[in-house]
């Protein structure tokens, strides 16, 4: 049988269960109810004070585990389809943080999907799920519930322990209760990564845009001054990027500088800092690079720009002129390092203007001669 599909692929109850009365006396279950009172106030409160999706969640797993026995607890949020674990705590976390579930498969897909709860299904039905038995115990039974918010569902609360049939009618009144609260701090802490996001990122290419640049550069400027230590700042600028949006048109223009910018990445190293500042514009600031490498790493660039054209228009139409400047050798100050290397990127793109300049006269030269 296909794992991962439907409730019937393993699941191993789809409706909550009667258990045994419990036997604890009156005024047992009347401080008990106060308890869970107290607990869903204070996580109430909690979960409309952060604007930060971690945090928030984090204060869900605590305030939850006063009112559910768990072993372990996931929440995942639905991004494009797909359940992936934002928090993931408590035994066999490594097999949760690796899950990627489509929604409408195995457990949490089919919560997600159906937005309907389970108790006590079994978790060996989501796809991808794998322990290593021999160094921990399997998870045998889990809750999980939808987190509905304003527009649709946002993603699943789940619940495991290493017992089977470990959760009662009692577990899944408390987390339905909470999920509606849970789903719209979701949604909101979502809304402001979004809008965080997208005020420090460039929206075509996913770089960091100009206002991260100056933050980051600023921070590596003071790190150079404190450790003794050098850092190069390049910045680059395609030529003939007009042109190309003038003969093939803004969206193959787009098209060319998302090629680029991946070709621009390849050639960085890991801990290079990558941003573009606007336009065709672009700033590299690389720790540690001496000025002999900065100008292989600059031919290397530029053959990543020619690449590119070749890519998306067939022809070599771009080239790409990179200017340079270095902490402490041409300054520490930000605005000074960003304007020498502005300045002699400038120069560098007058040398390619004069050099296409002549390949054209050339060009024509020739054609007159063989007339």
């Amino acid at each position: 049988m296909q794992r991962g599909v439907a409730p019937a692929a393993g699941f191993e109850r789809t409706e909550p269960t009667h258990g045994p009365v419990d036997s604890a006396d009156f005024l047992t279950s009347i401080a008990s109810a106060r308890q869970e009172a107290q607990t869903m106030f204070e996580l109430s409160q909690d979960l409309g004070v952060s604007l930060s999706l971690s945090e928030t969640l984090s204060v869900l797993s605590m305030r939850l585990r006063r009112m559910i026995p768990y072993d372990s607890i996931a929440v995942f949020v639905n991004r494009n389809g797909w359940l992936l674990p934002e928090l993931v705590s408590g035994e066999n976390f490594r097999a949760l943080s690796a899950l990627k579930i489509r929604v409408g498969e195995g457990l949490c897909g089919w919560v997600a999907a159906n937005c309907k709860p389970i108790m006590n299904g079994n978790p060996e039905v989501e796809s991808g799920y794998q322990i290593d038995s021999s160094k921990q115990a399997p998870l045998q039974s889990a809750i999980v519930v939808p987190l509905e918010g304003l527009k649709g569902v946002v993603g699943v609360l789940a619940m495991y322990q290493a017992t089977r049939d470990a959760f009662t009618p009692d577990h899944l009144r408390i987390l339905l209760a909470v999920a509606s609260k849970v789903a719209l701090s979701v949604e909101n802490a979502l809304k402001y990564q979004q809008a965080e996001s997208s005020a420090t990122t460039d929206y075509l290419t996913g770089l960091p845009n100009a206002r991260s640049l100056f933050v980051h550069l600023a921070q590596e400027v003071a790190r150079c001054r404190r450790m003794k230590t050098n850092l190069a700042v390049l910045v680059c600028d395609i030529d003939g990027f007009k042109a190309i949006n003038d003969s093939f048109g803004h969206l193959e223009g787009d098209k060319l500088l998302r090629e680029f910018t991946v070709r621009l990445k390849d050639v960085c190293r890991g801990y290079d800092y990558v941003a573009r500042m606007g336009g065709d514009e672009f700033v590299i600031t690389a720790p540690g690079l001496t000025a002999e490498a900065a100008r292989e790493k600059a031919e290397r660039l530029n053959q990543a720009a020619i690449e590119s054209s070749r890519h998306v228009c067939g022809r070599e139409l771009i080239t790409l002129s990179v200017g340079m400047a270095f902490c402490p050798e041409d300054g520490t100050d930000v605005e000074r390092l960003l304007a020498e290397a502005d300045r002699r990127m400038y120069s560098m793109k007058q040398v390619h203007h004069a050099e296409a300049v002549a390949r054209e006269q050339q060009k024509r030269s020739l054609g007159a001669s063989a007339n």
